[in-house]
């Protein structure tokens, strides 16, 4: 009788350390450049809010596509303003949860060079590069508009290695496939090798990344809890260490404001 009473003791403090808690799962999608920081800002939410984060990483475009078939997410964080407004006029997007969140920035990344590299070092090299797909990823687009405010982008046109995604991108350049690559500054932080350079913001459209809370989310109050969450002073102030600018200082975003960015592209995104 009492080896019965230890073995039903011992098998209920088991279940209870083995069943999970009271945690809520939180389904996010997310741009690729910012995989990372959302997984580690999630971690630092779940201490004062428990979650169970389900994150899916790929570019804006293909999350964008997803999510307007009816993909089932409760968080978009694109790494661009457009999609993000698409959605909302296509009535998917609760109202006033449509935010900045960060501005984004690119570097030029060789995972082989040991000596520090600049941007006109592409003007002499005779390789080929790798970007993320221009069409589908902002900060691909973003590679580009740099490419061509150098006076570069004729000269790599035709020799892109192009990834679907950033993450496939930075793939690509450490792996050695590309000895130079056009990657997130917040890759960069995080690469262990090679030499990097920040991207002068002034050669390309402002990587302004936006987030939403989608009508079909399943736990609207947890989501919208972590969406005001990325908003505050204590995350604001993470994301710097990430590699982003502060959401705060960018201006209220307009339609107008938006279709004269939009206008002003030197391509256009599909």
């Amino acid at each position: 009788m009492v080896n019965l009473r230890l073995t039903i003791i011992t098998l209920v403090i088991f279940l209870s350390i083995s069943l999970p808690s009271n945690a809520q799962t939180l389904r996010i999608a997310v741009s690729a450049n910012f995989a990372k920081p959302v997984e580690r800002l999630a971690q630092i939410f779940s201490k004062s809010t428990p979650i169970k984060p389900q994150i899916t990483v790929a570019s804006t475009g293909v999350l964008y596509q997803q999510i307007r078939h009816g993909a089932p997410f409760d968080l978009f964080f694109a790494a661009d303003i457009r999609r993000p407004q698409l959605l909302e006029e296509q009535g998917l997007v609760f109202d006033e949860y449509r935010k900045t969140y960060a501005i984004g920035q690119i570097a030029l990344w060789s995972a082989t060079s040991k000596t520090e590299i600049q941007l006109e070092d592409l003007r002499q090299y005779k390789g080929r590069i790798a970007i993320a797909g221009p069409h589908i990823a902002p900060y691909g687009l973003a590679a580009k508009e740099a490419l061509i405010s150098s006076n570069l982008w004729s000269k790599y046109d035709d020799q892109l290695i192009v990834g679907n995604n950033i993450n496939q991108t930075y793939q690509q350049i450490f792996t050695g496939a590309v000895k130079f690559g056009f990657i997130s500054y917040s890759q960069l932080l995080d690469s262990k090798v090679g030499n990097g350079v920040l991207i002068d913001q002034t050669l390309h459209h402002s990587l302004e990344q936006q987030m939403v809370v989608l009508k079909n989310a399943e736990n609207i109050d947890i989501a919208a809890k972590f969406f005001e969450f990325v908003l505050s002073k204590h995350a604001q102030e993470f994301l710097a260490t990430q590699g982003y600018l502060a959401a705060i200082t960018v201006p209220k975003i307009t339609n107008e404001s938006t279709t004269k960015a939009s206008d002003s592209s030197p391509t256009k995104e599909g």
